[in-house]
């Protein structure tokens, strides 16, 4: 999702004009009748939830696993497409580390060397999926994380 970044200012002269009117219930309202060129751009809640949302998107991690028995294909590049939550094409994920904390040095090696392979391929996102692109098969599942998804 591409955020609208050409927003304008109101151009005017001097000072805002404001007509003054009575209300039937003898209140006053105020209509402003400023002469504005160029007219600005409304800056609403659409807009500052679109913004917001994409913010906290930059620090969300979301986890997808990878199957050592998920890989199709014959010869290289093999490929496996996982689904992932709120994944969209627009979106440019980094791939991230999701050892466990604590892991074994044992689980460390063998997570190592799976996720070598995965991030020497390629990952694109899809409507709520990702598609990993690797040149050798990893023999391990591995749970990585997409941060930016």
């Amino acid at each position: 999702m591409a955020l609208k970044t050409d927003y304008k200012d109101d151009g005017f002269a001097g000072n805002r004009k404001y007509r003054m009117i009575t209300n039937a219930d003898g209140t006053m309202s105020f209509e402003d009748v400023t002469p504005y060129d160029p007219v600005g751009d409304s800056f609403g809640a659409k807009d500052i939830n679109d913004t917001n949302k994409a913010i906290n998107r930059l620090d969300h991690v979301t986890e997808a696993t990878l199957t050592a028995a998920g890989w199709t294909g014959s010869a290289a590049p093999y490929t496996q497409t996982v689904t992932v939550a709120g994944a969209t094409a627009e979106m440019e994920a980094t791939v991230v580390s999701a050892l466990a904390d604590g892991a074994t040095e044992a689980v460390q090696k063998a997570y190592s060397k799976a996720f070598g392979i995965i991030t020497s391929g390629t990952a694109s996102l899809g409507a709520g999926t990702a598609l990993f692109k690797v040149y050798k098969k990893p023999t391990t599942d591995i749970k990585i994380g997409l941060k930016g998804v």
